[in-house]
C-alpha cells in the first residue's frame, strides 16, 4: 500500500475511533527532536509519579525496536467542563488516558486486520516502561507545538488534550512540523498563573546540551522539581469524600492534579 494513503487511513480511522486529532513521527526525525536529544543528559530528578525503569537502558534513553520505523501519536480533547477526565478516581487511571488507551486497541486491531504487512505496537505512556516523549513526538508529527508553559499546543483545543503513541514498522513519512507560533507577542498568563512559580528563573541552558537551542519552556526556564512541589500538595489535598463523577459513579477517592498554566492558555 501506498505509504500516503496508508498514512491517511491511520489517522481518519484514529479519529473515526475518538481521537481528536493523529500524526505519524518518523523515528528519524523523532532521534534529533529536543527532548530524545536532551532527557538522556539532564541529570537526575525524583518526581513525583516516577516508575521503576525496566528497559534496562540508561535514563531517558528510548528504547528503540528495530522492526519499528515510525510512531502513531494520537490526542484526546480535555476540556475544562470535563475535569474527571484528567482525575485519578480511587487510585485508578483517569478515564481520559482509559480512552486513550481504547483507541490504541482499535486501531492495532484494525491497523493488524487491513494492513497485514504492518505491524502495530501500543506504547506504555512512561519512557522508563517502553514508551516515548510524548510532547516533541507530537510536534513531529504535526499536532501542535510546545508553547512557554511547556505544553503541547494544538490549533484546535489549546494545550487541553492528553497523548498516547504507538510504534509501527512502517516507514511512514512524519506529518509535521507545522509552522505556527501562537505564544508570539503573549503576555504568558500561563506562566503568571502558575501557583509555585515554576517558570520563574532558568534551569536549563544551551551551552550544556550540545548547543540544543530548544530547551524546556522554551527558554529553559521550566523546572519541573518546583512543578512537583505543587503535584504532591495536590496528592495531600486527595478528596476522600464520595463523590459523583459523570461516566464513572461514586468514586471515593479523587486527586485532581493542577492545571494552572494549561487552563490559562489563550489558545482555545
Amino acid at each position: 500500500m501506498d505509504n500516503h494513503i496508508m498514512t491517511e487511513l491511520i489517522i481518519n480511522k484514529a479519529i473515526a475511533f475518538g481521537a481528536a486529532a493523529a500524526g505519524i513521527a518518523n523515528i528519524r526525525d523523532l532521534k534529533t527532536a529536543p527532548a530524545f536529544l536532551m532527557m538522556p543528559q539532564r541529570p537526575h530528578i525524583d518526581r513525583v509519579g516516577a516508575v521503576e525503569n525496566t528497559t534496562g537502558l540508561p535514563e531517558g534513553v528510548v528504547d528503540w525496536k528495530d522492526e519499528m520505523h515510525s510512531v502513531l501519536v494520537i490526542a484526546y480533547e480535555h476540556p475544562e467542563e470535563k475535569p474527571y477526565l484528567d482525575c485519578w478516581l480511587d487510585g485508578k487511571n483517569p478515564p481520559g488516558n482509559l480512552e486513550l488507551i481504547k483507541i490504541n486497541k482499535k486501531l492495532k486491531e484494525y491497523i493488524e486486520c487491513e494492513m497485514p504487512e504492518v505491524t502495530a505496537r501500543p506504547l506504555n505512556y512512561y519512557v522508563e516502561k517502553g514508551g516515548v516523549w510524548l510532547k516533541d513526538s507530537a510536534v513531529v508529527a504535526g499536532l501542535g507545538v510546545v508553547g512557554k508553559n511547556n505544553l503541547l499546543i494544538t490549533k484546535e483545543y489549546g494545550p487541553r488534550v492528553r497523548l498516547r503513541a504507538m510504534f509501527l514498522s512502517a516507514d511512514l513519512p512524519s506529518t509535521g512540523p507545522i509552522d505556527w507560533d501562537p505564544c508570539d507577542g503573549c503576555d504568558m498568563p500561563c506562566r503568571k498563573s502558575c501557583p509555585q512559580n515554576a517558570f520563574g528563573s532558568v534551569i536549563y541552558k544551551a551551552g550544556e546540551y550540545g548547543g540544543l537551542t530548544k530547551l524546556p519552556g522554551r527558554d529553559g526556564s521550566y523546572s519541573l522539581l518546583t512543578c512537583d512541589r505543587q503535584m504532591a500538595e495536590d496528592e495531600d489535598n486527595e478528596i476522600k469524600t464520595p463523590t459523583e463523577v459523570p461516566d464513572y459513579g461514586t468514586a471515593d477517592s479523587i486527586i485532581k492534579y493542577c492545571r494552572e498554566c494549561e487552563l490559562n492558555c489563550r489558545i482555545k
